[in-house]
């Protein structure tokens, strides 16, 4: 059996001075045990397990993604904005609310986007 010593409070209050002066404080040590060292490394170990599950699927879904009109996400992607905005605007707008802000916002100043049309219209009867 180990030996058991009294602390008298003149060791009491070294000791709370040794700690206080040192850098790592006791308090704040944290020692694991056996037990928290495995669950720690089973909870990491699963996490990235998950994480190349989830980035598996991810790929898969990449490979496999089709838009409407039978282009893959893949040919949509746009380099300059990082994001796959390919496809954006190339099917008719269904949404009643959304025609009539487009029709407002196109109707705002008339001139200029009739101007634009119009040249559109030019250059694709001259080419």
């Amino acid at each position: 059996m180990p030996a058991v010593y009294a602390i008298d409070l003149i060791a009491k209050r070294d000791k709370k001075i040794k700690m206080d002066r040192s850098i790592v404080k006791g308090w704040n040590v944290h020692y694991q045990t056996l037990e928290e060292v495995e669950e720690a490394a089973r909870a990491k170990k699963q996490k990235e397990e998950e994480e190349a599950r989830k980035e598996a699927e991810k790929e898969a879904g990449h490979r496999t993604s089709e838009g409407s009109d039978g282009k893959s996400q893949k040919d949509a992607y746009n380099a300059k904005t990082g994001s796959y905005s390919g496809h954006y605007g190339k099917k008719p707008v269904q949404d009643e609310g959304q025609k009539q802000q487009i029709d407002s916002i196109l109707n705002e100043k008339p001139e200029p986007f009739e101007f634009a049309m119009s040249a559109l219209a030019a250059q694709n009867a001259n080419g």
